[in-house]
């Protein structure tokens, strides 16, 4: 068996992204505190949110270290069993129709780098990507399956995420292949949400 687990300089990304990620939630949450106050002139309402708030960030540290130390991919018998948040993924070769390797592509505004999918008849099994995973272990993965008779597909040539869902729409979600329609939804349903808070606030003070 072989088990394939990140290296320290992939874990103290993970760590980064999350923390990234937060960074910028918190000024906008922090902002919906400040809302509420003007909005319900409750200040130890408001203090409370703000505190849930910033409590994210350590909160957020402690859960993405939690995760990059568990991780790791285990193979070597005909099944592949993935660790990382949550409960154990498992599948085996009879449930796979084939891995594609892809040299170069950006993922949810990263850097363009390596990666390694795996898909079933209907959906993706196992995406693995280069910020966390070195290419002699996506390589390691890539040929037992292959030697195992699933199909291998390499795709050389650099590609974007939306380019890889034509191919196969297995392959990529759509919220991952056009992560900036799917922000705007996002700020959207937030903004709607915020607007139906303020009326709701408004007609009872009123």
């Amino acid at each position: 068996m072989t088990e394939l687990t990140l290296h320290d300089a992939a874990k103290r990304q993970v760590v980064r992204s999350n923390l990234t990620l937060t960074a910028i939630l918190v000024p906008l949450l922090g902002l919906n505190a400040l809302t509420t106050m003007i909005t319900t002139r409750n200040v130890w309402l408001a203090l409370g949110y703000l505190c849930l708030v910033l409590a994210m960030v350590p909160m957020v540290y402690l859960l993405a270290r939690r995760m990059a130390d568990r991780s790791r991919v285990t193979f070597g018998d005909g099944s592949v069993t993935m660790q990382g948040w949550g409960r154990p993924k498992r599948f085996t070769v009879a449930d796979v129709e084939r891995v594609v390797t892809i040299d170069q592509m950006g993922f949810m505004g990263t850097a363009p780098t390596h990666h390694l999918v795996v898909v079933g008849p209907r959906k993706r099994l196992l995406l693995l990507v280069g910020q966390m995973w070195d290419r002699e272990q996506l390589s390691a993965l890539a040929l037992d399956l292959a030697h195992r008779g699933v199909p291998l597909t390499p795709i050389h040539q650099p590609v974007t995420p939306a380019q890889l869902r034509r191919l196969d729409p297995r392959l990529v979600p759509w919220r991952q292949a056009h992560p900036v329609a799917l922000s705007l939804l996002v700020v959207l349903g937030v903004l709607l949400v915020l607007v139906a808070v303020f009326v709701v606030v408004v007609t009872i003070l009123v």
